[in-house]
């Protein structure tokens, strides 16, 4: 994938900590990320779109860049003063709590436990479910997917996502990953996740358990 591809991927995503997610609970310093997300802006002139003093801002401003939330892109100088222009270091904030510590081998085999109780019929054991982690890898790496998102599927809780149009939930924001995969991938590079696709099924039928279904 082209690097230019790949920071703008980066720049889509970013997981906070919880002090990060708690600042975006006040209503200015949401408001403030969202112009950020559209424009780079000094302390003033966020102030003025926002109907607040500067001074109130540049404390919102602080510790919003603290956290890791914005940044300072330029300086330039304005009569005696130099004014900051800042963004956002991210288009989309995600912060998870009670994250589940996931072993690749273990998670494999309570897919496949899961996958009996909904009635698959497939056989347990270490060796399929290094196989099955094996393709699913492969094709997450096809499928170039945000480690973000892999976290965020292995935890739980709270959880709060945050995108140029408010909260986003984790289901819609996983297929818009998936999605801007897709369009971003060669007729090459999907064939391939095609390929990878079917062998995977083909893996899953072929580890059926004698009556499975």
């Amino acid at each position: 994938m082209p690097q230019a591809i790949k920071s703008e991927r980066s720049r889509f995503l970013k997981s906070i900590n919880e002090q990060a997610f708690r600042l975006l609970q006040d209503e200015t310093r949401r408001k403030t990320i969202f112009l950020l997300r559209e424009n780079e802006l000094t302390v003033r002139e966020i102030a003025s779109r926002l109907n607040l003093t500067a001074q109130n801002i540049y404390h919102h401003i602080k510790k919003l860049q603290d956290a890791g939330l914005v940044k300072v892109t330029e300086e330039k100088r304005s009569g005696h003063l130099i004014e900051s222009y800042y963004t956002v270091t991210a288009d989309t904030f995600v912060y998870h709590s009670d994250e589940i510590a996931e072993k690749s081998t273990q998670s494999f085999i309570d897919i496949l436990n899961g996958l009996n109780e909904i009635g698959a019929g497939v056989e347990v054991s270490i060796e399929n479910a290094n196989k099955l982690s094996e393709l699913h890898e492969e094709r997450i790496r096809l499928l170039n997917a945000s480690p973000v998102a892999r976290d965020l599927c292995s935890s739980c809780g709270f959880s709060g996502y945050f995108m140029k149009f408010g909260p986003m939930n984790l289901v819609l924001l996983e297929r818009i990953l998936q999605y801007r995969s897709m369009m971003e991938m060669t007729d090459q590079e999907f064939e391939k996740c095609l390929e990878l696709t079917r062998e995977l099924r083909h893996f899953l039928l072929s580890i059926r358990a004698e009556g499975g279904r």
